[in-house]
């Protein structure tokens, strides 16, 4: 068993489990989506299903799972998620399909539109996230129901995509399921799904994407003029057709630049990386490596957060970065699932230095301290923003629940011979070879330390979070790479210990960047910090920050959450509170904010 297991994410994910998930699943119920897999609506009735309610069943389904691990049995939520899970199971069993399909939308509004729009209908979306759910039952459970349920659908799936003259050539305009093939490949390495992966990958993008203008052309639509989902019609669109959206104007290994909606990006690139770790696969690493850099150097925000326009929900050219960017939660959150996988081909500090980014500042900034309400983005500059209790596209808020309850998967990974801690995380890592317990107060205090036992010998591979930072360990070991790396050697329940300097830092922005051209920001270990109006004496449009501007530490507690503060010293005793880009918003929800500052 692994699991996180430290103050600081045990409070974050207790939140998810105890309010962020019955506020989901009562949202989800009473918006119809719950009770939609029964398959009861018919044409005339109110509340028509949307094409991507399953996806919401499925995230939450997962999340629930992933909480189980977290919980006693006697827990008066155990009994509750277990419900949820059951019934949810039994749900997906019955609106199978003869021949294995399930899909709410394409089964009861439009079943003679089946794989009629892979490009836009998100049908194998939903199906990767109903597969990713029931994976994660298995894992968690030991069940067979659900993972036997999905894969009669990858079967059929299977039968209906390939090369084949009688098959459909054809990939999804949302990635999802070739991230979810790479997960079912680690329970049922079975070749067919394999091959199922693999087709995907490398059939999009082929002849410039003409799957999708034959698509649109056999829709009566000009393949010039296919504007993806009907929340962009009437926008401008730049450079039709609209395949670099998908990331499917060339095969992934020609691809020279990040484009598009972010989420699907990193969904693909997750995707990608997995295929690439399981067939050794040199030029699919490269393409993950070329794309992967093009967004660090060029395209990802201070608080880790990616798409700069909200028109097509992601990048826009590099260096291109308006302050009130997208920046979707989900994007972020994406940004983990690439960078595991990654991982486990090379353990490079550049990786988990960009997640972590992401995850302390815009993943968890998506949730208000209670739980209960969700930002869909994420800027960086506030005005009149508050964080909702739901959306009519709700991926964010399952999303991040799934996540923060499965963050070992990201901390940890034991790889062959070596153990790396990927992230500055407590916890517990439990195998039959390894025994490692990790405590740390990270990320208010920088000192990491591992109690660690193997049956044979193993390499440890140490993160760490900060490339300058002057360490101390007392074990001996090699700097390499962003990682400490401690020799391969049986380990006898010894305790490694390392630890260096957090200090609040002010950083320039990258002259590049027009936006924020001359402007300072705050950061104290992974969190970028901001200014909202009610801790400042002025408005927070006039406040500015030179390099040798005084900050002075305060640990304060904000809605049971304890954080470290830093009072920024005005002039004529006036001093303003800068807090965690995660804070924002709480206090008074919608006021202005800012993260960058302009030099005096």
């Amino acid at each position: 068993m692994t699991k996180i297991n430290q103050e600081f994410w045990n409070q974050r994910i207790a939140v998810t489990r105890n309010a962020t998930l019955p506020a989901m699943y009562s949202q989800m119920k009473e918006t119809g989506r719950w009770d939609a897999m029964r398959l009861t609506w018919k044409t005339g009735d109110d509340n028509e299903p949307h094409i991507f309610w399953d996806s919401d069943i499925a995230k939450v389904l997962e999340s629930a799972c992933y909480a189980l691990k977290y919980m006693e049995k006697s827990d008066s939520l155990y009994a509750i998620f277990m419900s949820w899970i059951e019934d949810g199971i039994h749900m997906i069993k019955k609106a199978q399909m003869p021949d294995g399909y399930i899909n709410i939308y394409f089964t009861v509004v439009k079943p003679e539109m089946r794989w009629k729009d892979v490009a836009h209908e998100h049908e194998l979306y939903c199906a990767g996230h109903l597969l990713e759910a029931a994976v994660a039952h298995h894992k968690l459970t030991g069940s067979n129901e659900f993972l036997d349920i999905m894969c009669r659908y990858i079967d059929y799936i299977c039968e209906v995509f390939g090369p084949a003259d009688d098959q459909l050539h054809g990939y999804p305009g949302h990635p999802e399921i070739e991230l979810a093939l790479v997960r079912l490949l680690e329970v049922r390495p079975e070749k067919k799904y394999l091959n199922l992966l693999a087709f995907f990958v490398n059939e999009r993008g082929k002849n410039g994407g003409e799957l999708y203008d034959e698509e649109a052309k056999n829709l009566g639509i000009d393949p010039m003029k296919f504007i993806p989902g009907e929340q962009y019609r009437g926008k401008p669109w730049p450079d039709p057709p609209c395949h670099w959206y998908m990331q499917a104007e060339a095969p992934i290994r020609e691809l020279k630049k990040i484009k598009g909606h972010s989420v699907r990006a990193m969904y693909l690139l997750a995707g990608v990386q997995g295929l690439a770790n399981i067939i050794k696969d040199p030029s699919l690493d490269d393409a993950v490596d070329r794309l992967w850099n093009n967004m660090v150097d060029t395209k990802v925000y201070i608080h880790g957060g990616i798409g700069a326009y909200h028109e097509w929900e992601g990048f826009g050219a590099d260096f291109d970065l308006p302050l009130n960017c997208y920046a979707e939660t989900c994007a972020s959150i994406a940004i983990l699932f690439l960078g595991k996988y990654m991982l486990r081909r090379k353990l490079d500090g550049t990786i988990p230095r960009v997640m972590e980014r992401a995850l302390y500042n815009d993943v968890i900034g998506g949730v208000s301290l209670d739980g209960a309400s969700f930002y869909y983005n994420q800027p960086l500059i506030g005005c009149n923003l508050k964080r909702s209790s739901w959306f009519e596209c709700s991926c964010c808020p399952p999303n991040l629940a799934r996540l923060l309850n499965s963050l070992e998967e990201y901390a940890f990974e034991k790889n062959g011979d070596i153990l790396a801690i990927n992230m500055w995380m407590g916890g517990e890592y439990r195998s039959s070879e390894v025994d490692a317990v990790i405590r740390t107060e990270y990320p208010w205090k920088a000192v990491i330390e591992i109690e660690l036992a193997s049956e044979n010998e193993i390499e440890l591979a140490l993160y760490l979070p900060e490339s300058s930072s002057n360490y101390q360990y007392n074990i001996p070991c090699n700097q390499d790479n962003g990682y400490l790396r401690f020799a391969k050697r049986k380990w006898n329940n010894e305790k490694i210990v390392v630890g260096y300097d957090m200090k609040a830092n002010i950083v320039s922005s990258d002259p590049r960047v027009e936006a924020t051209k001359g402007m300072l920001a705050v950061e104290r270990g992974p969190f970028v910090y901001g200014l909202e109006q009610s801790r400042s004496p002025v408005p927070v449009s006039e406040v500015m920050i030179s390099e040798n501007s005084r900050l002075e530490e305060e640990k304060v507690v904000i809605e049971n959450t304890a954080i470290v503060a830093l009072n920024l010293q005005l002039g004529d005793g006036k001093k303003a509170q800068l807090v965690p880009y995660f804070v924002l918003g709480n206090k008074v929800p919608g006021e202005d904010f800012r993260i960058y500052f302009p030099c005096p």
